[in-house]
């Protein structure tokens, strides 16, 4: 999110322009977002003539009565901007990131007189940005001046915060607790390539992913390599017997030269050295990874060449269920534990999206990367624990590999619960810690994210039975039709339907 202030010396002035066409008629679908307490604006039209003057003229009147015109003028406006890229943000959204916004730099917070101030969206503008204006009075309605001397400090933060809590790309030099920034050139990258996501976090939930299920690091370099990630090792001085880090990059789809990140580049806890703390190791494991590393591919294949049964499903939604009850005994204090049962969390929607999303990320994909939010940890914190759940490190590997039957899309709505229980124990740990943006952004998840997964696959689950009679291997019919991947490629829809493998996900 992209925050730019300015200041001036008229509402009146101001409204009428965010209210016409702009200035290379870039202006479209001028509307209303949201208003202050003191300034009660109709939502979501275009506001006529005589309305548009009356609002310039509410935004002026406190400095007009009181005469204070403070130095650089009385309107305070700031436009909140999204990269093309980022996924549909709703009206209803904007409205509580402007309230956030206008009570986080005083303009209306308890205790306080209000000052005046409204919330105006336009359509997207001509590079495909989402974005919204606020328009606010300096002078509150008893004539106070809104103390706005630190606002781009304060504002700043507040962007981070909304950034987390709604599932947005963090702006470089935002990231905070260890989170990737992306860079101007690479969300121009992005909507140039027609990507659906920047390679960077695609490569960040792919990395976190295999790490997660990996019991050593050998395993961790087949992984990858695996799933179409490109790797290089990156040894210490003086040979090619030690391995200090590594780099990841995607193949390039123009056929040009792949752009490759390390692993600190894509999140801090995603360094070699802090990964290892995660991996069983002993002297013959570090040998076999040095062999894996320098190989062009696997040298020794292991149990991630293993193909899963369908009934595993069912076992780890079992197993889930019994982990949750241990996850809600442990205090809110214990940050190794919960950070660890996020992180591990995230890979395992992270496997999810891998494999049933593809490339076009969804309700897993933000689901998994929310999750790695929570998992970040601040200097000084504890190390996260491993398997700090007990079950969620196998199960990445079950939802990565396993097979499937007719069985699985109800055992896939029973794993949902459990895990929307998980994200729930998450998020009322940090509301215990006071970390309330990161429990809501949890929160957002629980309540729209994961209740569209569980009735989209029991609406499969039904399908099954009525197909049963009729269809010899009707669990594989249902699955092509709906574009999941079978043994673990996607098959496009037939029939002229959407090839997009997560259609009805409620992107």
């Amino acid at each position: 999110m992209i925050a730019k202030i300015s200041k001036g010396a008229g509402g009146r002035g101001l409204v009428r322009y965010l209210f016409g066409p702009g200035q290379a008629n870039e202006h479209c679908d001028q509307r209303v977002i949201a208003s202050g307490v003191s300034l009660w604006v109709e939502e979501g039209r275009m506001l006529t003539a005589r309305e548009l003057a009356d609002l310039g003229s509410f935004l002026d009147a406190a400095n007009d009565t009181y005469g204070k015109n403070p130095a650089g003028g009385h309107i305070w406006h700031v436009s909140l901007s999204l990269a093309a890229s980022e996924h549909l943000v709703t009206d209803a959204e904007w409205a509580e990131m402007a309230q956030t916004v206008m009570r986080a730099m005083g303009f209306e917070k308890e205790g306080v007189v209000p000052a005046a101030w409204v919330a105006i969206g336009h359509g997207r503008s001509a590079q495909g940005n989402q974005h919204i204006h606020l328009a606010a009075s300096i002078v509150s309605d008893d004539g106070s001046a809104v103390k706005i001397w630190q606002d781009r400090k304060t504002l700043s933060r507040v962007c981070a915060e909304l950034e987390h809590s709604y599932g947005l790309s963090v702006v470089e030099g935002r990231e905070g607790k260890g989170m990737p920034g992306l860079s101007r050139a690479e969300r121009e990258r992005t909507v140039k390539e027609h990507l659906a996501e920047p390679p960077r976090i695609t490569l960040a939930r792919t990395v976190r992913e295999v790490s997660v299920a990996s019991r050593d690091e050998s395993e961790f370099v087949r992984r990858l390599r695996g799933s179409g990630v490109l790797v290089r090792p990156r040894f210490g001085t003086g040979g090619t017997e030690n391995v200090v880090g590594y780099s990841v990059a995607l193949k390039a789809k123009d056929g040009g030269p792949p752009i490759w990140f390390g692993g600190g580049k894509l999140a801090k806890d995603l360094t070699l050295p802090h990964l290892r703390q995660f991996w069983e190791v002993s002297g013959t494991d570090r040998t076999s990874a040095v062999i894996e590393w320098s190989a062009a591919r696997a040298v020794a294949p292991g149990r991630e060449s293993i193909v899963g049964d369908p009934s595993d499903w069912q076992r780890v939604a079992a197993a889930i269920e019994a982990d949750v009850e241990n996850l809600r005994a442990i205090p809110a204090s214990d940050l190794g534990a919960w950070r660890g049962a996020a992180r591990e969390a995230a890979g395992l929607f992270a496997a999810w999206s891998r494999r049933f999303e593809g490339e076009s990320p969804g309700s897993m994909a933000r689901t998994a990367d929310a999750l790695a939010r929570s998992a970040q940890s601040r200097p000084g914190d504890p190390v996260p624990k491993r398997d700090a759940v007990g079950n969620f490190r196998g199960v990445v590997a079950i939802v990565a590999q396993s097979q499937l039957n007719r069985d699985s899309p109800l055992a896939w709505a029973m794993l949902i619960d459990q895990l929307g229980r998980t994200l729930r124990a998450i998020s009322e740990a940090h509301v215990a810690r006071g970390e309330t943006e990161t429990a809501k952004a949890l929160l957002r998840i629980v309540s729209k994210e994961l209740p569209l997964l569980h009735e989209h696959f029991e609406e499969i689950s039904l399908r099954e039975l009525a197909a049963r009679a009729q269809t010899p291997n009707f669990m594989r019919r249902v699955l092509d039709l709906e574009g999941y991947p079978i043994g673990g490629h996607h098959v496009a829809h037939r029939h002229g339907r959407d090839s997009s493998p997560d259609r009805g996900f409620g992107r």
